[in-house]
């Protein structure tokens, strides 16, 4: 059974809550980095339209020139599950047994443990999500549904997708990030951009659109950068260096996205992002709580969902990391 019960020596007065470890949830929707796409069965297209060579000279009777390309890219949500195993009746050696059911036929789980294992379920659930939208694999070793990588591998995420296309802007001979190298890797990512796709640094809303994406120990290092690097402008030791934006462009931290890794690109909460995250229902999130069957003790937690991600453009997102597309197949 997956309900282990470790203290099962009360006496006495006893709390009626429970302390729960700290976990982070998706983080990548919650802080607006991207446009969820919702009520996917099947896929959705994520339509692309080019025109190229618009002008030609002039004449009396033209004639056509100029191509207009319309393609796109696609989500396919994949099918992920929670789903455990519990007898009720072991909380009878806990100090949750004075709120069991007084009949045994009739014996659940105590109201405050049904409250704390569906919210720590839930929230485990998203903390692997949000983990995936970002290195998730399909191609890793592990045995699906085992620890590490194998909570990973039911979708691609963001940064395998983003190695393997050549049209991404990768900064070159990337090294692992510290506070004497950060603040110029985040230049080299604005640079590839203005110099490769320089409408997206000449919008006059540039500044709400285009943001660093980075994990939360590389804020730290940005942090520390703004405060022993900078020496006239950096930050007083006594404020806060997080959410300091870099050269007026916002600086999200991501708890699902790995260490030495640097994003820079329109992330938004509109169709007009370039980061999209798929998924079947936002309802999915609901989790089911019943008994086995009508003859067993047993109950079950269970909770579907489906997912994927995927982006507009490849040139026009900068990329700064230290992982390849092999990081991917481990």
């Amino acid at each position: 059974m997956a309900l282990n019960i470790q203290d099962t020596s009360y006496s006495g007065t006893y709390a009626s809550y429970l302390i729960l470890p700290a976990t982070f949830g998706m983080e990548t929707i919650e802080k607006g980095a991207v446009w969820v796409e919702d009520g996917i069965k099947k896929l959705h297209t994520i339509d692309r339209m080019d025109f190229t060579n618009p002008l030609q000279p002039r004449v009396a009777t033209p004639t056509s020139s100029g191509t207009f390309t319309q393609d796109g890219r696609t989500l396919t949500p994949k099918d992920l599950m929670m789903y455990v195993e519990f007898n009720p009746r072991d909380y009878e050696a806990n100090f949750l047994a004075e709120q069991l059911s007084n009949t045994l036929l009739t014996r659940e789980l105590p109201p405050t443990a049904e409250t704390y294992m569906m919210r720590i379920g839930l929230e485990r659930v998203m903390e692997q999500v949000e983990t995936m939208f970002w290195i998730g694999s399909t191609t890793y070793t592990a045995t699906p549904g085992t620890s590490g990588n194998g909570q990973l591998v039911f979708f691609d995420g963001f940064l395998k997708k983003m190695l393997a296309d050549s049209t991404v802007w990768d900064v070159p001979s990337p090294v692992t990030l510290t506070s004497s190298n950060i603040l110029a890797a985040m230049t080299s990512c604005m640079t590839l951009l203005a110099t490769n796709k320089k409408a997206l640094l000449s919008r006059a809303k540039r500044f709400d659109r285009l943001k660093f994406f980075m994990s939360v120990n590389t804020n730290q290092i940005y942090q520390a950068a703004l405060v022993e690097g900078l020496t006239f402008k950096g930050v007083n030791t006594m404020e806060r260096g997080d959410n300091k934006p870099y050269k007026g462009y916002e600086v999200v931290t991501l708890a699902g996205m790995p260490d030495n890794t640097i994003l820079f690109c329109e992330g938004l909460m509109d169709t007009s992002s370039n980061l999209w995250v798929g998924m079947n229902s936002m309802e999915d999130t609901n989790l089911q709580l019943s008994r086995l069957q009508n003859n067993s003790e047993l109950f079950f937690l269970k909770a579907l969902m489906k997912y994927d991600v995927n982006y507009g453009w490849g040139n026009e997102i900068a990329l700064y990391t230290t992982l390849t597309t092999a990081s991917f197949n481990v």
